[in-house]
Parts: C-alpha cells; sequence; structure tokens
C-alpha cells in the first residue's frame, strides 16, 4: 500500500506544472464583468511606474519576448497574463503586449480584482 501512495506521489510530481509569480506587490484594479483565461501561466507584472516584472526580477522590456518563448517552450499550451496595477500607464502594458506579441496563441490576459 505504501508503494502505490510513493508511486501516485512521483506521478503527481512528474506532472505539475509550476507558476512562477512575477514577485512584486501590486494593486490590482477592480473589474464589473470578467472572464476566465485559459491556460494563463507565463505571467507579467507592471508596476505603478511602468517597470516590469518576470520571476521575481525586474527585467528590460526587450527581454520579455526571450523570457516568453523560452515558458512558451516549457509549456506550449500557455497563455500570457499581464498583472498591472491600478496606477500603471496603459502605455507600458500597451509596450509589453506588442513586445510579446509574436508567441500569443490566443489574446493576453490582464488580471484584475474580483468586483466588491
Amino acid at each position: 500500500m505504501l508503494d502505490v501512495v510513493f508511486i501516485m506521489l512521483i506521478f503527481f510530481i512528474v506532472t505539475s506544472s509550476f507558476v512562477k509569480e512575477p514577485g512584486v506587490e501590486i494593486f490590482k484594479p477592480q473589474a464589473t464583468t470578467t472572464e476566465a483565461c485559459e491556460r494563463g501561466t507565463i505571467i507579467f507584472a507592471v508596476d505603478d511606474r511602468g517597470d516590469i516584472y518576470y520571476n521575481k526580477n525586474k527585467v528590460p522590456l526587450d527581454r520579455a519576448l526571450r523570457l516568453a518563448e523560452a515558458a512558451k517552450k516549457d509549456a506550449p499550451q500557455a497563455n500570457v497574463v499581464v498583472q498591472v496595477d491600478r496606477e500603471t500607464p496603459a502605455f507600458a502594458v500597451e509596450e509589453l503586449i506588442d513586445a510579446v506579441r509574436p508567441i500569443l496563441s490566443a489574446p493576453p490576459c490582464i488580471s484584475t480584482d474580483d468586483e466588491v
């Protein structure tokens, strides 16, 4: 019985996918309507100064595509999710989405809080 439990544990560890957190504290805007993001596991965050974060590190805009391509190789079905702060400048989000556009297989998702 113990052998079966260990085999199942190994199976779940090997087949699981891990989500990389962007590593910056942001206050997400609230949304009145929301849709679930399908397979969104490539997570970027843009703070209120327009700085981009990926995997707990601040990254320049020109490096975002290379990071997204590497993540896409690990999880080919993954989609891009952008977490934004309430005060994030719109141009910063637009520049990030334009930078990663070559690897997008679906529209990118913008992460928000639910309506209170």
